[in-house]
């Protein structure tokens, strides 16, 4: 299955008398009027053998089909809080395709006090109702929940994790068919670990014989309150106690926004990290401008490149914030990104974009052109789209606050220039340009852009720098800029007497000087967002700055374990969306180090594979080779 858009209907709260939270679309109760805490317990805890099960355990992964008001997770949180290792961590994946707005949650979540101090951390992090994987991290990394919206099985088929642990929490077969469904049970035996298990409060016959049919062997167990029964299984095999990684040491060659981000998230996870930069500093070069915008990007097909880039929008959101919160400064604007329509059918495109997702306010709204100028503060060129949530950011404030964060458990080795890379038994040697080793480790990434393919085990791979040249504009008394405003480049406040504006996109040239025509280029497109913001400006009078960032022929980046090259990953090509796409990009490589739940689909990690582009060879020669015979 592939992934759809289909816009999110909320759930609509409701109580009946005696408070128990009950669904007018399905027609049914979300728990038991004797207890939903006491239920969740008894069914889904006991049921599944928790918390007995993860006492020994370093990581526990739960699956659970309904995630409703999130209670089942709030009552999981608290007994792991209560009973799991200090160092061990709960990976939580929750799939709902009508969950409740965050107002509606806090509601219901305010009848649950004991719960109090869990539901806060969740409803501060809580996402935006838009379809797909949402990932969010709580009690310190500790505890990570992945919340799916969309159909059950659709997503399910989506999911990469290996599960210790079933919830199956849909409403009642009779009243939600499609979540009781051979297809539904079959992805569950799909994303069985060996031994793991199964608990619901339904015995339905469809149930049982649906379960027993993928593979797990049921029984009925004395169920909660009022109802006689409930259901408890296990799937074929023997649990495994030593699931993560015992070695966890890494090194990562780079320092850029890639490179901080792998680090701050395999640090998180409990690793160890060597960091290579080949500068005095980290953030010193494509990371290094002045200034670069976080925003989203949306088309009418809703592509990979959308894809991506949107739940890479939402998730650097949160990191920003957490590691805000964790006493990171970041150097950044608020008020949101001003993107203009390029003319009158791009206006079009983005108003049946807005119109065809149901994409929410707090994420993006239609401006005319008086909106438009008044948001910025300056005269605009027309009308456009304001994404409220969107910034102008620092990047090296990204990186230097990743850093900070991980500093307990990494070390920088600044001016080491990592020229090679070999083999030595389970791990990898890094070696300089004299062949002296700078360090090893079992696990290597590559974060160091289009320099990676100076390694023989990289050289493959179809990366090419492209330069960019941002302008710096003095600021100019009587002349305001509240916002960040973008077209076919963008523009930001000053920031210290000074705009950034850029920035050029040239492919193939190396040039590493400041070009006078480049300064014209950027003062055009300025001409075209801001119509007289510059005049008068000599594009020679301009101070600028070069960086070359890496690109993948697909305009993608590449994430992930290098074919053939156990313990060497990838975390390369961000290209110009770097600002956006780092975040999730560290995690998506963190995960898969770790073993942990993918924090995307899965027909999307393959479009961000490191060895795509050699699969699709293979396909392309399959296909010329069956026509040959044919």
């Amino acid at each position: 299955m592939t992934f759809s858009f289909q816009p999110i209907v909320p759930a609509i709260p409701a109580f009946r008398p005696d408070g128990t939270l009950f669904s007018p679309q399905f027609d049914d109760v979300y728990a038991s009027a004797a207890g939903t805490l006491a239920e969740t317990r008894h069914v889904f805890l006991q049921g599944n053998g928790l918390p007995e099960r993860w006492r020994n355990r370093r990581r526990f992964t739960v699956i659970e089909t309904g995630f409703g008001a999130g209670l089942n997770f709030l009552a999981t949180w608290q007994a792991w809080r209560e009973t799991a290792p200090g160092q061990a961590r709960l990976h939580f994946v929750s799939v709902e395709k009508h969950p409740f707005a965050r107002a509606d949650l806090a509601g219901i979540h305010a009848r649950f006090p004991e719960l109090g101090a869990m539901s806060g951390q969740l409803l501060a992090r809580y996402p935006l109702l838009l379809p797909g994987f949402h990932r969010l991290h709580l009690e310190h990394g500790r505890v990570t929940l992945t919340l799916v919206f969309g159909e059950a099985a659709a997503m399910l088929n989506q999911l990469d994790a290996s599960a210790d642990a079933f919830y199956l929490d849909g409403f009642a077969p009779a009243r939600n068919p499609q979540m009781w469904s051979e297809v539904v049970f079959a992805e569950l035996a799909r994303l069985a670990a060996p031994g793991a298990t199964v608990a619901t409060y339904s015995v339905a016959a469809a149930v049982r014989q649906g379960l027993a049919k993928a593979g797990f062997a049921v029984e009925k167990r004395e169920g909660f309150a009022g109802k006689r029964e409930m259901l408890a299984g296990r799937f074929a095999g023997q649990a495994s106690v030593s699931e993560s990684r015992t070695d966890k040491r890494a090194v990562v060659i780079g320092a850029g926004l890639a490179g901080s981000a792998c680090a701050q998230r395999l640090a998180e996870r409990g690793w160890t990290v060597e960091i290579i930069e080949r500068n005095a500093a980290a953030a010193q070069e494509a990371s290094g401008n002045p200034a670069g915008l976080v925003r989203p990007v949306f088309s009418l097909d809703w592509n990979t490149h959308s894809r991506f880039t949107s739940a890479a929008f939402l998730y650097a959101l949160r990191h920003h914030a957490a590691l805000a919160n964790a006493g990171g400064t970041l150097i950044q604007g608020t008020g949101g990104v001003l993107q203009l329509a390029r003319d009158e059918n791009h206006l079009g495109k983005l108003q049946r974009i807005l119109e065809q997702f149901a994409l929410p306010p707090e994420l993006a709204q239609l401006m005319g052109t008086r909106q438009a100028a008044e948001l910025a503060g300056a005269p605009v060129a027309g009308p456009g789209c304001w994404f409220p949530e969107a910034a102008w950011v620092k990047p090296e404030s990204i990186c230097r606050a990743n850093l900070d964060f991980a500093s307990a458990r990494t070390r920088s080795l600044f001016q080491s220039d990592a020229a090679a890379l070999r083999r030595g038994g389970r791990e990898w040697e890094i070696l300089d340009g004299s062949g002296m080793m700078l360090a090893r480790a079992p696990v290597v990434i590559l974060a160091n852009a289009h320099s990676a393919g100076r390694f023989s085990q990289a050289a493959g791979l179809p990366l090419r720098p492209v330069r960019g040249q941002v302008s710096l504009l003095p600021e100019r008394e009587g002349v305001e800029l509240r916002i960040a405003v973008c077209r076919e480049g963008y523009m930001t406040p000053a920031r210290d007497g000074v705009h950034c504006l850029g920035a050029s996109f040239n492919e193939g040239m190396l040039e590493d000087s400041s070009r006078v025509e480049d300064h014209a280029a950027n003062l055009r497109r300025l001409e075209r967002m801001l119509p007289g913001f510059g005049t008068g400006v000599a594009p020679e009078s301009l101070d600028g700055r070069v960086a070359f960032r890496a690109m993948s022929v697909d305009r993608l980046p590449l994430l992930g374990e290098l074919p053939s090259e156990p313990g060497l990953y990838a975390c390369l090509a961000l290209a110009s969306r770097g600002m956006t796409w780092a975040a999730l990009a560290g995690e998506i490589v963190a995960s898969r180090v770790e073993g942990d739940p993918m924090p995307v689909e899965r027909d999307l990690l393959a479009a961000l594979a490191v060895g795509r582009f050699a699969a699709r060879r293979e396909a392309k020669n399959r296909r010329l080779g069956d026509s040959v015979i044919k």
